[in-house]
């Protein structure tokens, strides 16, 4: 194994998990000198890790100024939503009819501690969020196509970015356990049109969300 492309491959993970999580903030200036000191490593690394955040279009190089967190953009999260709409509801279908009696109890289990839990709000949303995600998740191993999946989960990162940046986003799109549940229960029946149209509406109020604060932005 190349020790650099390790370096590398680290450093990347590390900032782009920074920049997701709002550590580094949209408009902020990345320091080459300044991450090479952090990391204790030259600062060609860096630059080559620099390169592949700005292929993610996760920063910008400037002219005259340098690298920059790239802002966030709720047309990007509009047209995310678009192809999570095309993909998504074809995937729930397809998992309704693949998934097992072990895949539901795991479901069953995550259902049931949401619902005892009398608080949706603040650190109970966390919670919220990680069974949507599992859901998602499920879903997405379940229909048996990687091209999905990779598709789909590359988008993670990008969608917690805008919602975190969002503050007019951020409470309007914590998952709703209606929706939720609706696919959950399509899915512990093994309907596959059932699944398909509860994910349709899911992804679709997620989508016309997104539309909504950027017209009041506009």
């Amino acid at each position: 194994m190349d020790a650099r492309k390790t370096i590398i491959d680290n450093i990347y993970e590390a900032l782009r998990s920074d920049i997701n999580r709002l550590k580094l903030k949209p408009g902020e200036k990345i320091s080459e000198a300044g991450m090479a000191k952090k990391y204790n490593v030259s600062r060609a690394p860096v630059r080559d890790a620099i390169r592949r955040l700005q292929q993610d279009k996760l920063v910008l190089v400037k002219p005259q100024i340098g690298t920059i967190v790239a802002p966030v953009s709720l047309e990007k999260g509009k047209d995310i939503c678009q192809v999570r709409l095309l993909l998504e509801p074809y995937a729930a279908e397809v998992a309704a009819e693949m998934i097992t009696n072990e895949d539901i109890r795991i479901l069953d289990e995550q259902f049931d501690f949401l619902e005892s839990i009398t608080n949706k709000t603040g650190e109970n949303q966390k919670y919220i969020f990680k069974t949507d995600n599992i859901l998602h998740r499920m879903i997405w191993r379940l229909c048996g196509n990687t091209e999905i999946y990779q598709i789909i989960d590359g988008y993670k990162d990008e969608i917690h970015r805008i919602r975190l940046a969002t503050l007019k986003l951020a409470d309007r799109t914590v998952p709703t356990e209606e929706e939720m549940r609706a696919i959950y229960k399509a899915l512990q029946q093994k309907d596959p049109l059932a699944s398909r149209d509860a994910m349709y509406t899911h992804i679709l109020n997620l989508k016309t969300t997104v539309e909504e604060v950027l017209a009041e932005e506009s």
